[in-house]
């Protein structure tokens, strides 16, 4: 959030004067659906973007499973779902700080709980493109399904869908 609009100087002209800078500059990607659904998938983005960054780097794979993850969850084409998954990598890594609460909030109130399951599942697959969830990714998954309101347990179920590809949980050279 800027400095003006947390003054309350400058803000949004349709009522939305504590957006995240984050949300607004996603949803201005998706000027061809409802400005409603643009904020929802904007969100979603944001949040697979906040979990490919966890290491402070987003390689080739996760931005590929982000893209694809967003083509078949918003039903945009796939040059459309490149171009988001960038904006969205390239904001979350600009606003990480003042946004990552904010933006897993204003998901908390657009979804349903079948619908933050699906976020959660796609925050692991993207995750995983790597073919390693590392402890960082995999607390700050928990960290975000705490911010949407899903029981930890879900959670843990969850993430057992993906048990080959966590760190934590894999066989360490010397093991072998």
């Amino acid at each position: 959030m800027s400095l003006l609009r947390f003054l309350g100087i400058g803000g949004n002209s349709d009522g939305r004067e504590n957006e995240p800078a984050s949300l607004i500059e996603i949803s201005a990607q998706l000027d061809a659906i409802p400005e409603d659904e643009a904020r929802f998938v904007a969100a979603f983005s944001y949040l697979l973007a906040r979990i490919a960054g966890t290491d402070l780097r987003t390689d080739d794979a996760e931005r590929d499973a982000m893209a694809h993850r967003l083509e078949t969850f918003a039903g945009i084409d796939a040059g459309q779902a490149t171009l988001l998954a960038t904006t969205a990598i390239e904001a979350a890594a600009t606003h990480r700080a003042s946004d990552d609460h904010l933006v897993a909030r204003a998901f908390k109130d657009m979804s349903g709980d079948s619908e933050r399951i699906r976020l959660l599942r796609c925050l692991y697959a993207v995750a995983a493109a790597d073919d390693n969830i590392s402890a960082a990714e995999d607390n700050e998954i928990f960290e975000v399904a705490r911010s949407i309101g899903v029981r930890r347990l879900d959670v843990v179920a969850l993430r057992s869908e993906f048990k080959e590809h966590l760190g934590s949980l894999k066989t360490l050279p010397s093991e072998r």
